[in-house]
């Protein structure tokens, strides 16, 4: 798996930075947690309780950082603001977000279920958008951030059989490359990591 070469590299000061991840209970989410350990304090978040609260114990064992497990249903339009609402109780910043949580579903579009498009849509777009939303001010007022959004070769053509999918890829595409213009200057900056997969 390739990853960003930023995310090694962040100056930490005075503390660990600390790093949000969602969707961080399997998958590209727990290599990430996993990778990123050593370097920086984390909160993790997925819908898994038991299996963060695992990763958590066993990643503080190893590297002696903090760990923090803030369960959530990213499917629930209410889950960002409940995240960052327990990121804030507990007094922790969010220097580098990470928004990998997704999901797709294989089948004709006329065919498919219409609640489980509807999630997708949930996780995949407005749950990044709010989540990327709620971390911009914090790193804004301290002038440094990075905010990394897992996307896909999928979001670069129309996809047949996972037409909800491959365009929710695509809206993550665009809306990375346009808030990263928008941030040019600031001390923030915006990733995108495709993954090539035909779900993420």
């Amino acid at each position: 798996m390739v990853l960003p070469a930023y995310v090694g590299a962040l100056d930490r000061k005075d503390r660990r930075e600390t790093a949000l991840i969602t969707g961080a209970s399997s998958g590209i989410g727990l290599d990430l947690a996993q990778f990123m350990a050593p370097d920086f304090d984390l909160i993790i978040t997925a819908r898994n309780q038991t299996e963060l609260e695992k990763i958590s114990r066993e990643l503080e064992a190893q590297h002696g950082n903090h760990v923090h497990v803030v369960p959530a249903d990213l499917a629930q339009a209410e889950a960002p603001q409940e995240i960052f609402a327990e990121i804030e109780r507990r007094g922790l910043p969010v220097d580098v977000l990470i928004n990998n949580a997704g999901f797709g579903a294989y089948g004709l579009f006329a065919e498919g279920d219409l609640q489980q498009e509807l999630e997708m849509i949930q996780v995949n777009i407005a749950a990044l958008t709010a989540l990327t939303k709620l971390a911009l001010p914090g790193m804004l007022k301290r002038k440094r951030g990075k905010i990394m959004n897992v996307a896909s070769t999928a979001g670069f053509q129309p996809g047949p059989l996972m037409a909800v999918y491959y365009a929710t890829k695509a809206y993550v595409i665009m809306f990375s490359e346009a808030i990263a213009n928008e941030l040019k200057g600031s001390g923030v900056t915006v990733t995108l990591r495709m993954n090539s997969k035909a779900a993420a």
